[in-house]
């Protein structure tokens, strides 16, 4: 059964306004146009609280039945297309409600108020259809039905921190769309934590995921599925509301599998925490310089791995702490790693004077942790044409000052370099570096 003519009216607040405006002038409103050209037959849809994209509350869709073939009851079928199907092209209307997702639109409501209706009967626009008589009379102002919006509230997971209880955000979802909730992973790309769905927490990294808080019941896999579900005979959501338990680990955290994600991360996270999974080989890489001159204050665990092939110049004239790191600070942790290779130079032109250098660090605070940290096949270089103004320094060939129980300095050795190696002397003791800077 085909139509073959239908109209679209868009009823919005300003009806009445344009409905006495065209009484006024003696022209004919919508409705009389479309009774007076057949398009008689209408259907409303309510936005029911909501609102169409249009900024109307209500639709109507005006339909010319003449050329329709009944059925042996006499009625003629017409079937409906959804505010927001693409086949009305441009005068699709889609409804929306802030914090609410629409369930469907539904032929049957109950109730005096917003917060007491029921609904029933959720029209299907693949199948259901409007029957009215053949020979009936019709005013396209008095629509043959109503199709109310059901808006239900969004669905929730309410995340709580599991060691504390205490709830920390929520996510909301649509369940027309989609009921899963893309949990936080390694992105072994970028060597950080992509968060997908999840909020983040300011100073901490996601663990994991439990839907109870004793932690007996993890979140497996990459998604969670929201447990609450739609009935929609009535048009209402059961059990829309649930609840995770979340472990933390305190501070950011980088799993790291190549030098540049190591230097692309600690460049921007002087205080990250960093897990190493492989060995890694910096010769085609350039040493941050806020690393090697600024303030370190996170954790390394090296997992048995090596750093290796690593080349810092210092050329700074500026007082300073440098070195592979300028200044260890009392909270860092480096645990388990390997420097091989590793190449430090006070070049020509740096200020040796008030400054502070190893090839490890330039200065470690007392409350610094390395354990299983080792030095070997390294070089601290000193460029014989350095700025020397007084003995106002310190030079270690592991730190050049505080002390680091447990790293060995033995793998590294002391050498000057330049243009005149001979007027400079660099002497150690005690793993400390004296220099003597001969006159002409």
């Amino acid at each position: 059964m085909k139509l073959r003519k239908r109209t679209i009216l868009a009823v919005c607040l300003l009806l009445a306004a344009m409905l006495l405006i065209s009484g006024c002038a003696g022209e004919k409103t919508p409705y009389e146009v479309n009774d007076s050209e057949d398009f008689n037959v209408s259907v409303k849809f309510d936005a029911n609280g909501g609102l169409f994209t249009t900024n109307t509350s209500v639709i109507v869709d005006s339909y010319n039945i003449s050329d329709l073939e009944a059925g042996s009851d006499g009625r003629v079928s017409i079937p409906l297309l959804a505010p927001d199907d693409a086949q009305r092209g441009k005068d699709s209307f889609k409804a929306f409600k802030n914090g609410y997702f629409l369930a469907g639109w539904y032929a049957q409501r109950v109730g005096t108020s917003e917060e007491n209706y029921t609904y029933a009967k959720k029209w299907d626009f693949a199948s259901d259809m409007v029957k009215v008589h053949a020979t009936g009379t019709y005013s396209s102002s008095e629509p043959v039905m109503t199709l109310y919006a059901v808006w239900v509230p969004l669905f929730e997971v309410e995340i709580y921190d599991r060691s504390t209880g205490d709830y920390l955000n929520s996510i909301s979802l649509n369940p027309m769309e989609s009921s899963e909730i893309q949990l936080p992973a390694w992105n072994q790309d970028t060597g950080s934590m992509d968060m997908n769905d999840m909020p983040e927490r300011d100073g901490y990294t996601f663990v994991q995921a439990y839907y109870d808080a004793e932690g007996n019941v993890p979140v497996s896999g990459e998604t969670l599925q929201h447990s609450g579900r739609m009935d929609f005979d009535y048009g209402v959501a059961v059990g829309s509301s649930m609840k995770i338990y979340v472990d933390w680990m305190e501070g950011e955290w980088f799993h790291i599998y190549t030098a540049e994600q190591f230097i692309d991360n600690i460049k921007m996270n002087l205080n990250g925490n960093f897990v190493i999974h492989e060995d890694l080989d910096f010769a085609e890489e350039i040493w941050p310089t806020n690393l090697a001159e600024g303030s370190f204050g996170g954790t390394i665990q090296g997992n048995g791995h090596t750093f290796k092939n690593i080349s810092v110049t210092q050329n700074n004239m500026s007082k300073t702490n440098s070195g592979l790191f300028g200044l260890l600070k009392d909270t860092v942790q480096i645990s388990d790693l390997t420097f091989d290779n590793v190449t430090y130079t006070v070049k020509k032109g740096s200020r040796v004077s008030g400054a502070c250098f190893g090839l490890l660090a330039g200065q470690v605070d007392a409350s610094a942790k390395l354990s299983n940290v080792q030095i070997v096949g390294s070089t601290l270089q000193i460029d014989s044409g350095c700025a020397f103004l007084s003995d106002d320094y310190s030079i270690g060939l592991v730190a050049g000052s505080g002390e680091i129980p447990g790293v060995d300095a033995s793998g590294i050795s002391c050498t000057v370099v330049g243009d005149n190696p001979e007027k400079l002397t660099a002497t150690v003791e005690s793993n400390m570096v004296t220099l003597q800077f001969l006159s002409e």
